[in-house]
């Protein structure tokens, strides 16, 4: 932290003002967050620390969202099924689909396009990027319609993952040309953008395992603090 807010003194002696500092997210990084003022709690959320050498700036504080993608996909399989208030997220649903293999699909009849790739496509469930996205959210839909029995609960299970995916988009947009929630936040983009967040916090807040304990006040927690903490900033 000290090093952090030395180098950022450095730049802004030469006239580079720092608006923003992302980490990774492991055990130092959060020691560092928390030694800057940064409070990474669902109750006492703050997001900024103050500059070094301007009273009156604030430096935003974020997590790097692939690191936080993993954190989440370890906690998801460690936990196999995750309650919120709009259903159940359930690990098997994704060890089904992986293991969905040619045969099955051949005895599809007139496949539909979102379940054609995945004849060539290798589905991994080490893959935490592969795993949250839309393809696979829509294949577990298309799979739900055509009444394969494995999928027949897997609602929640779309829903938790398209929430990932739309955090991972907004945070991990590196294009001022991206379209929708890969896009850059604009005054015209802000209301869309805006609405995925709060029900990112409507909903971890709810978070539990079957046991009924509340996720983010366990162990692993970080992953999904982290994206709440990348909301605020």
């Amino acid at each position: 932290a000290q090093l952090l807010r030395l180098t950022i003194g450095k730049l802004s002696d030469i006239g580079i003002t720092v608006l923003a500092v992302t980490s990774d997210a492991t055990a130092h990084s959060v020691q560092m967050a928390k030694a800057l003022g940064i409070h990474i709690d669902g109750d006492n959320m703050k997001c900024t620390f103050q500059h070094p050498s301007s009273s009156s700036q604030q430096i935003a504080y974020f997590f790097g969202s692939c690191h936080l993608l993993r954190l989440i996909r370890n906690a998801f399989q460690y936990f196999q099924s995750i309650q919120f208030i709009n259903g159940t997220a359930h690990w098997q649903h994704l060890v089904d689909l992986v293991a969905l293999g040619d045969q099955e699909l051949a005895n599809i009849e007139r496949l539909p396009r979102k379940l054609a790739n995945l004849k060539n496509h290798v589905l991994k469930t080490n893959c935490a990027a592969q795993l949250f996205s839309e393809s696979v959210a829509s294949a577990l839909e298309c799979l739900l319609s055509l009444g394969l029995p494995p999928f027949q609960n897997c609602i929640g299970t779309v829903h938790f993952l398209r929430l990932i995916n739309n955090l991972f988009d907004i945070f991990n947009s590196r294009n001022c040309y991206g379209k929708g929630l890969k896009g850059p936040l604009l005054p015209e983009t802000y209301s869309k953008i805006n609405r995925v967040l709060i029900e990112a916090k409507t909903i971890f807040v709810t978070l539990s395992d079957a046991s009924n304990n509340q996720i983010i006040k366990g162990k692993r927690k970080l992953g999904f603090l982290g994206f709440l903490l990348n909301a605020e900033s």
